[in-house]
């Protein structure tokens, strides 16, 4: 066996210790390789778009395009065109900036991100107009202002397991604050995330992943709300566990696929890391623990 990059699963106690970006460097630099094998071609880590919210007719019949109508969703929710600058915050392996551009001719795409390999990737595979820089939102200035923004999968690693509720949306006050800076008056801001369901404020603290997403905390649909009032209008909610549990059941599919192969390249201890935390990331979605948002949100 060689392994191409080595993983170490963390214990509670290291968890507890990373910074923000040690956090997200331990989950997401993985190697892009191993990645890609079970993810779609966009290298899309985030649920995909399987159904109409209202009617609840499928609108795709596998990951491949399920992904493609998530992009397609938030591009259209953040109102990127023809000569547009966006923001990505927390921009993953650049799907959304590269569809921005190639798809929509926005002009500009900027991506925030924390993770040193999602970053290289971008940098070496991103169209002209598409860009990243590693530096979180919190910390991240321009004199420019962008005339939408998107974020997938980023809200869950803003805030802290050991919040109370009113330290968790003083947080989220302080991301929009922020965003609100960034963008041009009455510019809108597609959010995707995952969010609590079916459990209370006191149950949500048992159930977080931390040797998972070390350093991170999922939101309450309310939370999120109220923490945007002061300086977005919701405009739009959708909330439902079925698109996160179907991206899962594909991902633990795809995964399978290639054991022998990443047993060979990375290891056994790798391959059944990463196959329990998706069979029970799904768990916490068909029973409902969890559920997934996605918001537009208007700067006022």
């Amino acid at each position: 066996m060689t392994q191409d990059q080595s993983f170490a699963p963390a214990d509670l106690q290291a968890a507890q210790q990373m910074s923000a970006s040690e956090a997200i460097e331990y989950h997401y630099d993985n190697d892009t390789a191993f990645f890609s094998l079970w993810l779609d071609p966009t290298l899309s880590y985030s649920s995909g778009r399987w159904h109409d919210p209202m009617t609840r007719a499928p609108i795709a019949a596998d990951l491949d395009e399920a992904q493609r109508r998530k992009l397609a969703f938030h591009l259209d929710a953040a109102r990127v065109g023809p000569g547009h600058s966006l923001l990505d915050i927390g921009c993953g392996w650049g799907a959304i900036l590269k569809a921005a551009i190639s798809e929509r001719g926005a002009a500009s795409a900027l991506g925030l991100t924390l993770s040193r390999d999602q970053h290289t990737y971008i940098e070496e595979t991103a169209p002209e107009g598409a860009s990243a820089i590693l530096q979180d939102v919190f910390s991240y200035d321009s004199e420019a202002r962008f005339d939408g923004a998107i974020s997938i999968g980023a809200f869950e690693h803003f805030a802290r397991p050991e919040m109370d509720r009113s330290q968790k949306i003083a947080v989220y006050r302080d991301f929009f604050e922020r965003l609100h800076t960034l963008l041009n008056p009455g510019a809108a801001f597609s959010l995707q995330t995952i969010v609590w369901d079916a459990v209370n404020f006191e149950e949500s603290k048992k159930w977080l992943p931390q040797t998972v997403f070390p350093q991170s905390d999922i939101p309450f649909i309310d939370e999120v709300v109220e923490g945007a009032n002061p300086t977005f209008r919701l405009a739009y909610l959708e909330n439902d566990p079925q698109d996160y549990a179907l991206t899962l059941e594909a991902w633990v599919a795809n995964l399978r696929t290639h054991h022998d192969e990443i047993v060979e390249r990375w290891g056994e201890e790798k391959f059944v890391w990463f196959e329990r935390y998706l069979r029970n990331s799904r768990l916490a979605f068909t029973r409902r623990k969890n559920a997934l948002a996605r918001f537009v949100l208007l700067r006022r």
